[in-house]
Protein backbone atom coordinates (compact mmCIF):
# COMPACT_ATOMS: atom_id res chain seq x y z
CA UNK A 1 0.00 0.00 0.00
CA UNK A 2 1.13 3.47 -0.56
CA UNK A 3 1.38 5.96 1.91
CA UNK A 4 -0.72 8.49 1.51
CA UNK A 5 1.33 12.00 1.55
CA UNK A 6 -1.88 14.33 1.09
CA UNK A 7 -3.28 16.01 4.64
CA UNK A 8 -6.75 15.32 4.14
CA UNK A 9 -6.83 12.80 6.94
CA UNK A 10 -6.20 15.31 9.75
CA UNK A 11 -8.16 18.57 9.64
CA UNK A 12 -5.73 21.18 10.28
CA UNK A 13 -8.17 24.27 10.17
CA UNK A 14 -9.40 22.93 13.66
CA UNK A 15 -5.98 23.90 15.35
CA UNK A 16 -6.29 27.19 13.20
CA UNK A 17 -7.27 30.33 15.65
CA UNK A 18 -10.68 31.36 15.17
CA UNK A 19 -11.54 34.66 13.58
CA UNK A 20 -13.51 36.61 15.61
CA UNK A 21 -16.45 36.99 13.71
CA UNK A 22 -17.47 40.95 13.74
CA UNK A 23 -20.27 41.67 16.07
CA UNK A 24 -22.90 44.10 15.21
CA UNK A 25 -21.60 47.32 16.79
CA UNK A 26 -23.25 48.44 19.27
CA UNK A 27 -25.58 51.82 19.98
CA UNK A 28 -23.59 54.52 21.51
CA UNK A 29 -24.08 54.79 25.78
CA UNK A 30 -24.62 58.32 25.52
CA UNK A 31 -27.77 59.81 26.79
CA UNK A 32 -28.16 63.51 25.04
CA UNK A 33 -30.24 65.77 27.29
CA UNK A 34 -31.34 68.94 26.26
CA UNK A 35 -29.50 72.08 27.60
CA UNK A 36 -32.11 72.86 30.23
CA UNK A 37 -31.59 69.32 31.67
CA UNK A 38 -27.89 69.52 31.29
CA UNK A 39 -27.85 72.96 33.35
CA UNK A 40 -29.78 71.36 35.96
CA UNK A 41 -27.82 68.34 36.18
CA UNK A 42 -24.20 70.22 36.78
CA UNK A 43 -25.35 72.24 39.34
CA UNK A 44 -24.97 70.65 42.95
CA UNK A 45 -27.67 70.83 44.85
CA UNK A 46 -27.48 71.92 48.43
CA UNK A 47 -28.39 70.32 51.52
CA UNK A 48 -29.42 72.65 53.74
CA UNK A 49 -28.72 70.12 56.97
CA UNK A 50 -24.93 70.15 55.89
CA UNK A 51 -24.73 73.81 54.50
CA UNK A 52 -26.37 74.42 58.60
CA UNK A 53 -23.63 71.95 60.20
CA UNK A 54 -20.95 73.78 58.19
CA UNK A 55 -22.32 77.25 59.15
CA UNK A 56 -22.02 76.09 63.08
CA UNK A 57 -18.86 74.45 62.65
CA UNK A 58 -16.89 77.64 60.96
CA UNK A 59 -18.96 79.59 63.96
CA UNK A 60 -17.23 77.55 66.63
CA UNK A 61 -13.96 77.51 64.91
CA UNK A 62 -14.04 81.28 64.33
CA UNK A 63 -15.19 81.59 68.38
CA UNK A 64 -12.17 79.48 69.07
CA UNK A 65 -9.54 81.30 67.21
CA UNK A 66 -11.33 84.80 68.65
CA UNK A 67 -10.62 83.30 71.96
CA UNK A 68 -7.22 82.41 71.63
CA UNK A 69 -6.36 85.80 70.29
CA UNK A 70 -8.53 87.59 72.55
CA UNK A 71 -6.46 85.95 75.52
CA UNK A 72 -2.96 86.26 74.07
CA UNK A 73 -3.57 90.26 73.91
CA UNK A 74 -4.83 90.41 77.16
CA UNK A 75 -1.37 88.38 78.53
CA UNK A 76 0.40 90.72 76.29
CA UNK A 77 -1.19 94.03 77.90
CA UNK A 78 -0.36 92.19 81.10
CA UNK A 79 3.05 91.68 80.65
CA UNK A 80 3.49 95.11 79.11
CA UNK A 81 1.95 96.68 82.85
CA UNK A 82 4.10 94.09 85.05
CA UNK A 83 7.10 95.24 83.14
CA UNK A 84 6.28 99.17 83.42
CA UNK A 85 6.04 98.49 86.95
CA UNK A 86 9.10 96.43 87.58
CA UNK A 87 10.78 99.73 85.91
CA UNK A 88 9.29 102.03 88.44
CA UNK A 89 9.70 99.93 91.37
CA UNK A 90 13.53 99.53 90.19
CA UNK A 91 13.98 103.24 89.86
CA UNK A 92 11.99 104.18 93.33
CA UNK A 93 14.48 101.54 95.09
CA UNK A 94 17.26 103.49 93.56
CA UNK A 95 16.12 106.65 94.40
CA UNK A 96 15.42 104.89 98.21
CA UNK A 97 19.09 104.11 98.32
CA UNK A 98 20.47 107.44 97.56
CA UNK A 99 18.48 109.08 100.00
CA UNK A 100 19.14 106.37 101.98
CA UNK A 101 22.96 106.90 101.78
CA UNK A 102 22.26 110.57 101.82
CA UNK A 103 20.55 110.14 105.52
CA UNK A 104 23.19 107.93 106.75
CA UNK A 105 25.98 110.08 105.60
CA UNK A 106 24.64 113.31 107.34
CA UNK A 107 23.27 111.41 110.29
CA UNK A 108 26.77 109.80 111.50
CA UNK A 109 28.06 110.36 114.46
CA UNK A 110 30.44 112.69 113.40
CA UNK A 111 28.12 114.89 111.65
CA UNK A 112 26.01 115.22 114.93
CA UNK A 113 28.76 115.98 116.98
CA UNK A 114 29.89 118.98 114.45
CA UNK A 115 26.13 120.29 114.66
CA UNK A 116 25.91 120.36 118.16
CA UNK A 117 29.71 121.97 118.45
CA UNK A 118 29.26 124.29 116.47
CA UNK A 119 25.44 125.06 115.66
CA UNK A 120 24.14 124.27 119.49
CA UNK A 121 27.68 125.23 121.81
CA UNK A 122 27.52 121.92 123.13
CA UNK A 123 30.63 120.21 124.96
CA UNK A 124 32.06 116.89 125.56
CA UNK A 125 30.85 116.01 129.21
CA UNK A 126 33.61 116.71 132.17
CA UNK A 127 34.45 114.67 135.09
CA UNK A 128 33.46 117.72 137.16
CA UNK A 129 29.57 117.34 135.41
CA UNK A 130 29.11 114.08 136.95
CA UNK A 131 27.13 114.10 140.23
CA UNK A 132 27.59 110.34 141.78
CA UNK A 133 23.62 109.40 143.34
CA UNK A 134 23.10 107.26 145.81
CA UNK A 135 19.93 104.43 145.52
CA UNK A 136 18.59 103.02 148.85
CA UNK A 137 19.38 100.19 149.85
CA UNK A 138 17.97 97.37 147.99
CA UNK A 139 14.38 95.60 149.74
CA UNK A 140 14.09 92.28 151.32
CA UNK A 141 11.47 90.05 150.11
CA UNK A 142 10.46 87.30 152.11
CA UNK A 143 7.66 84.69 151.07
CA UNK A 144 5.51 83.17 153.51
CA UNK A 145 4.64 79.52 152.92
CA UNK A 146 1.00 78.54 154.28
CA UNK A 147 0.42 75.02 155.66
CA UNK A 148 2.81 74.81 157.83
CA UNK A 149 0.71 72.51 160.05
CA UNK A 150 -0.34 69.88 156.56
CA UNK A 151 -1.31 66.34 157.31
CA UNK A 152 1.28 63.97 155.81
CA UNK A 153 -1.17 63.19 153.09
CA UNK A 154 -1.56 66.85 151.68
CA UNK A 155 2.58 67.01 152.25
CA UNK A 156 3.10 63.57 149.64
CA UNK A 157 -0.06 64.81 147.68
CA UNK A 158 1.65 67.84 147.01
CA UNK A 159 5.17 66.32 146.08
CA UNK A 160 3.34 64.63 143.23
CA UNK A 161 2.43 67.55 142.16
CA UNK A 162 5.37 69.15 142.44
CA UNK A 163 7.17 66.03 140.38
CA UNK A 164 4.55 66.35 137.77
CA UNK A 165 4.91 69.55 136.78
Amino acid sequence: MAARSSNEAYDFSLFEPKRQQEEPRKKDNVIKLPKERLEENRRSRLNPIRAVFGFFAMAVIVGVVSTIVYGQVQLTELTEQINQQTKTLTESQSVYTQLKMKSDSQMSLQAVENYAKSTLGMTKIEQSQVQPIELSKGDKTQVVQKGAGKNWLSSVWDSIMQFLS
